[in-house]
């Protein structure tokens, strides 16, 4: 008898997996055809146990929203970047890693994921009702302390969190995080300018003429109504060489790169942006009152800039710094090797 566990998006067969490569929760179609002429050729009693991520929701006010947890130990809360874009995925990079010894919680921020479907104004989408939505999540689950790892975007909510409840949180991971203030927000676009070529600058004044009458709502509709919209090839490609950026070798293209633009929600961004300069969001000097250990980890050559970084440093007390060589802003997929060496030693 073989008891297998699936769900959601996920397959996790400890008994299995040393000897198994999983691409994303997937597995490869020719190691399924090798498990299946293992297990005809052979009479075997295999119980193949699994550790399943649960999906559960919560309400904020009118407002649904969904988390995932899998594993048991001290909780620690996966906070993707975006705004908007698919937890699934920092759930898929992450996950596996820490479940044997943690309580992996990965919330579904408003506006992404399984909590996508909201209106997107100036009411819903603000740093304050991200940080409310935490920690209603953590009422909800009885946490009294969690470890927060925060990526990007994700950086930033855990570091807004942290100035606002300290008492709650246990440790900080930052991971290419987004700058805990207004300073030096700027930075992240004009270092993306700088790094695009004029020719690729021509190519996306052209692609943007294609797409720019539809309205951000209207984008996200089509990428999963119409994906062959002319709007949204266009589009694509201009997020394509954006992306692009992201990264210390530039001919890299993330391998879910289709999966994070067709389910990446790109109407929080500039609600976001709107509310950190308007409102000159700074939470440096909250931060510089906390003692909890925090671990800062970036490339050298992520596109935000290391003031970025540097203004991270210097808001921390207790703070660990990890920086890796020939490394954009997507350092779980350039460096992966050196993050989890970093990471795991972290939390050890």
């Amino acid at each position: 008898m073989v008891q297998v566990c699936i769900v959601i998006q996920e397959i996790s067969l400890t008994a299995l997996e040393s000897k198994y490569d999983f691409n994303n929760g997937m597995f490869n179609i020719h190691k399924i055809e090798l498990m299946k002429k293992i297990l005809t050729g052979f009479t075997l009693l295999i119980t193949i146990n699994c550790v399943a991520q649960q999906l559960d929701s919560f309400q904020n006010g009118k407002i649904k929203l969904y988390y995932e947890t899998a594993g048991s130990g001290q909780p620690i809360y996966l906070l993707a970047g975006g705004p908007g874009y698919p937890p699934e995925i920092i759930a898929r990079q992450l996950r596996d890693s820490l479940k044997s010894k943690f309580t992996v919680i990965v919330l579904h921020q408003r506006g992404s994921g399984k909590s996508k479907n909201i209106v997107c104004t100036e009411e819903t989408i603000n740093i304050a009702a991200y940080v409310s939505d935490l920690f209603l999540l953590m009422k909800v689950r009885g946490d009294s302390k969690a470890i927060l790892l925060g990526e990007s975007w994700g950086g930033l909510l855990a570091q807004a969190f942290a100035a606002t409840h300290p008492q709650l949180v246990a440790k900080l991971i930052l991971v290419a995080s987004a700058p805990p203030s207004y300073k030096f927000w700027h930075v992240l676009e004009d270092n993306q300018y700088a790094r695009t070529s004029q020719n690729e600058k021509d190519s996306m004044q052209l692609l943007q003429r294609i797409f720019e009458k539809k309205t951000p709502a209207a984008l996200d509709q089509l990428k999963q109504t119409h994906p062959e919209d002319a709007a949204v090839k266009a589009y694509y490609q201009y997020v394509t060489i954006l992306h692009r950026n992201h990264y210390y070798n530039r001919s890299h293209i993330d391998p879910e790169f289709d999966f994070a633009f067709y389910n990446f929600n790109f109407q929080p961004i500039p609600l976001i942006d709107k509310d950190v300069l308007e409102n000159k969001r700074d939470y440096t000097a909250q931060l510089k009152k906390l003692s909890i250990p925090v671990l800062i980890i970036y490339g050298r050559q992520d596109d935000q800039g290391e003031s970025t970084f540097q203004e991270q440093i210097e808001s921390f007390k207790n703070k660990k710094v990890v920086v890796l060589e020939k490394c954009g802003h997507e350092i779980i997929q350039e460096q992966p090797q050196q993050f989890f060496k970093a990471l795991l030693g972290f939390l050890q």
